[in-house]
């Protein structure tokens, strides 16, 4: 090596640090929450920073061993542990879950646990369930087992599409405790933290129980204020539920790498599998993980949300490069478009082209609400800083679209299995999801379909699956809709987008959880509705 290659190599840290240091600056501050991230290349730790307060009520600022939630990032700590008892002969991820709780009498005990803890299941979920029936509600522990027994209806059949699902963790987190002999918690610690070395790291189901070293979580409230962030149940595992720091997620990520304290090559090798769809498609959906591309790089991923809290998980396996952030409320940060930003400025000499974006101006007659009365799903066309991104159920979130190596228009397996947009007849959209390839129609609200809507919506419906009563009605000249399960109540602006079909716009917290609901008319009022959200299909209410 060089005399000077020791200085060179100092002079490219202190770049690194300082480019890194300018993308988190706006977090640096004393007066708002923030986040801590971890950056570790060819095994060194190159970075380790924390940025904002842990606790604004008590003035306390984050750091490197501050504890936070790391959300559905855990969810792969629940399939290597189904992994390693299918090992020992305890568990089979290809047996219908209702081998192991046969309380799933109905279509809800059909899937198996992998199809569960790849998505594609086709169960509906309790969390999302609770967000209809019950808002930001606490529902009692062992309502989500009932949540998911109860199910008559499901998003598809298993294995036909892919639909993310945190009931499906829960239902394969129950499993596991039954066949492991130990409450989900125990097996977690003794199985993966322990043998790795993670001590500041456990499984943590409720927010009610004070958990020493963790940071509180922030969600942002009007005229500067912020609310305390809560876990919406007192019964996250699998789902979910873990809490650590970056130091002992990165000697994790270390040993996702090393594979040498547990678990058979085998095991390993069906962590990141990807599986195939039913439309001959492959996912980026393993188990528990995102295998994709960046950049012409090859990555494993996966983000973690809760209420007021975010982390991202971040690794690339053949360069080296390993990176975790999370965050308590830091104000807008996108810990995934964070975490890529690292890999820009780590790897700047590695990374390829971006994958070209698709131009909204390109299909500018394609952008609006469309809608299929055989899905009664509603998908959106917007222009996204000037790219064609889709958005469904009239979700504040829309995804890019991209164009396929064949040519085609699609949003790419993620969040949801493959979606595919392309002309139909006449002025219609064909999208397929999954094995349906439908004809949509555009919504054009005006006010005859509005007042059409309203006379024939107004009543009160139940839903068995939801356990739950929506009321619709005319309160100071608008539509609202209320919807109850007992837990709790949801009310909301109901805005229709055509004679039949309407969307509800929860404010405040809720803002993110909008429904779709598409009326079944009969005699010129409506017999009932089904309802949809990005992850719950036709969930059905009847008038009562």
């Amino acid at each position: 090596m060089p005399a000077d290659a020791p200085a060179a190599q100092s002079l490219v840290s202190q770049s690194l640090d300082s480019q890194l240091d300018a993308l988190f600056a706006p977090w640096s501050r004393t007066d708002e929450p923030g986040l801590v991230v971890g950056v570790v290349r060819d095994g060194e730790l190159i970075y380790r920073r924390a940025f904002g307060m842990a606790s604004l009520e008590h003035g306390v600022a984050n750091t490197p061993a501050t504890r936070m939630r790391i959300g559905s990032i855990s969810k792969h700590f629940t399939c290597l542990l189904a992994l390693l008892l299918a090992e020992e002969g305890r568990f089979d991820l290809d047996a219908p879950i209702r081998t192991y709780i046969p309380e799933l009498a109905g279509p809800g005990g059909d899937p198996t646990p992998r199809q569960l803890l790849q998505h594609r299941g086709g169960s509906r979920c309790y969390l999302d369930l609770g967000f209809i029936g019950h808002g930001l509600g606490l529902p009692p522990i062992g309502s989500a087992l009932k949540a998911q027994a109860r199910q008559t209806g499901r998003n598809f059949a298993p294995g036909e599409a892919m639909i993310y699902n945190n009931g499906g963790y829960h239902l394969v987190s129950i499993a596991l405790s039954r066949v492991g002999g130990a409450p989900f918690e125990d097996l977690a610690k003794a199985r993966l933290f322990d043998p790795v070395g993670m001590p500041a790291t456990a499984s943590v189901p409720s927010d009610h129980d004070i958990t020493p070293g963790v940071a509180t979580f922030h969600l942002p409230r009007s005229g500067g204020r912020w609310r305390r962030g809560l876990v919406w149940t007192d019964e996250i595992r699998g789902e979910g539920a873990i809490v650590s720091t970056v130091d002992d997620m990165l000697r994790w990520m270390a040993h996702l790498r090393a594979r040498d304290r547990f678990g058979s090559p085998a095991s390993w090798a069906q962590l990141t599998e990807r599986p195939r769809y039913a439309d001959g498609g492959v996912g980026a959906y393993a188990l528990g993980l995102l295998v994709g591309r960046y950049r012409g790089l090859d990555i494993v991923h996966h983000s973690g949300g809760v209420a007021g809290g975010t982390a991202q998980m971040l690794q690339l396996p053949n360069d080296g490069l390993d990176i975790f952030m999370m965050a308590n409320g830091a104000r807008d940060a996108d810990l995934p478009r964070l975490s890529l930003r690292v890999v820009d400025i780590v790897l700047a000499d590695r990374v390829g082209p971006e994958t070209p974006k698709v131009a909204a101006d390109d299909y500018r007659p394609w952008l609006g609400d469309w809608w299929s009365p055989a899905t009664s799903m509603v998908y959106s066309l917007v222009d996204q800083q000037g790219s064609l991104a889709l958005g469904t159920a009239m979700s504040l979130v829309a995804l890019p679209l991209e164009r396929a190596a064949d040519g085609r228009l699609i949003q790419p397996a993620g969040g949801l299995g493959e979606i595919e947009v392309a002309p139909g007849p006449g002025d219609a959209l064909t999208i397929r999801f999954g094995a349906e390839r439908e004809t949509y129609r555009r919504l054009a609200p005006d006010a005859a379909g509005a007042a059409a809507f309203a006379a024939a919506a107004a009543g009160r419906y139940f839903s068995r699956d939801a356990d739950a009563t929506a009321t619709i009605e005319a309160e100071g000249g608008a539509l609202t809709i209320h919807t109850t399960d007992g837990l709790g109540e949801v009310r909301a602006p109901l805005v229709p987008l055509s004679a039949g079909v309407a969307y509800s716009r929860p404010g405040s917290l809720l803002a993110p959880f909008r429904t779709t609901i598409s009326l079944e008319i009969e005699d010129g009022r409506a017999a009932g509705f089904r309802l949809c959200t990005p992850r719950t299909r036709n969930l059905a209410f009847r008038r009562v």
